[in-house]
């Protein structure tokens, strides 16, 4: 992208950030919203970003080890959050349906201590996921392993997998799973 994601801006009446629209979605159905950033830099840059309102209930933090990738950004959160499970979403998916969330939480209360993974065109959607806080080991084991992608932890761990037919009940057109990616992918979005 050439830029950081979290920081692009999202157009509208009340302009705002990526990571921004993403808290304060997130505080709409979650009690506690943690943004994790990749060292101490994006973490400043993140909660200045934040409007007032939110800094003192979203908790920005850091990768504990930082250049390590999106396996580590999820150890980091599992590990800093007090809840027993989290809604892992990325920051570059300015779709995410609250219809969605809300069933995705309600499958993690029916399933307390299982990873619910979306499948999305046979792919599992590992960044819009429940992850259970039990899994830390697993993450660390995975780590050391030296792997960086959270698809290494669908081996080796109780998963559930929530098919497309029944994601689409609460997003008809899958839009929660849109990333942006590319600045083409921005600027089709910007012009939507």
């Amino acid at each position: 992208m050439g830029r950081d994601k979290a920081f692009l801006p999202l157009p509208g009446v009340h302009p705002t950030t990526f990571s921004a629209r993403l808290a304060t979605l997130l505080l709409t159905t979650c009690q506690e919203v943690l943004l994790v950033a990749r060292d101490a830099e994006q973490a400043e840059q993140c909660s200045l970003s934040l409007p007032s309102s939110l800094r003192t209930t979203v908790r920005v933090i850091t990768d504990r080890v930082v250049q390590i990738g999106p396996l580590m950004g999820l150890y980091s959160g599992l590990s800093a959050m007090h809840a027993s499970q989290a809604l892992v979403t990325a920051v570059d998916t300015p779709f995410l349906q609250p219809a969605l969330l809300n069933f995705l939480l309600e499958q993690s209360r029916v399933h307390p201590e299982q990873l619910l993974v979306p499948i999305v065109e046979d792919i599992p959607q590992v960044l819009l996921a429940i992850y259970p806080r039990h899994i830390l080991p697993i993450l660390e084991a995975r780590l050391a392993e030296g792997r960086r992608d959270p698809r290494a932890l669908l081996q080796g761990t109780s998963v559930i997998k929530i098919p497309e037919a029944q994601l689409r009940i609460f997003d008809p057109q899958l839009r929660s799973f849109i990333n942006l990616n590319t600045p083409e992918d921005f600027s089709s979005y910007i012009h939507d």
